[in-house]
């Protein structure tokens, strides 16, 4: 018998120096391997259960992976949003 883990890869955001990020992950990274933000910034992966997520206070979004990341999808960018 098999346990299905199903992961959504766009809801995994790597953490640099109190910024999440976004990338294009077509798997769950090994520790240690090198990954790439949308951004360019590059980094090594290590993971952390998810009750330290918030040990180093609360982590912002990098707003270049951001607004790379809505202009790939048609959504619009924060400061054209209604209401803004």
């Amino acid at each position: 018998m098999t346990a299905v883990i199903y992961i959504d890869f766009e809801a995994i955001h790597p953490v640099i120096d109190g910024e999440w990020h976004r990338t294009r992950l077509t798997g769950i990274p090994k520790p240690g391997q090198g990954i790439t933000m949308l951004c360019g910034a590059t980094a090594t992966a290590v993971f952390q259960p998810l009750n330290r997520r918030r040990d180093r206070g609360v982590a912002t979004a990098c707003p270049q992976c951001d607004a790379i990341y809505r202009r790939e999808r048609g959504i619009p960018q924060q400061s054209t949003r209604q209401g803004r």
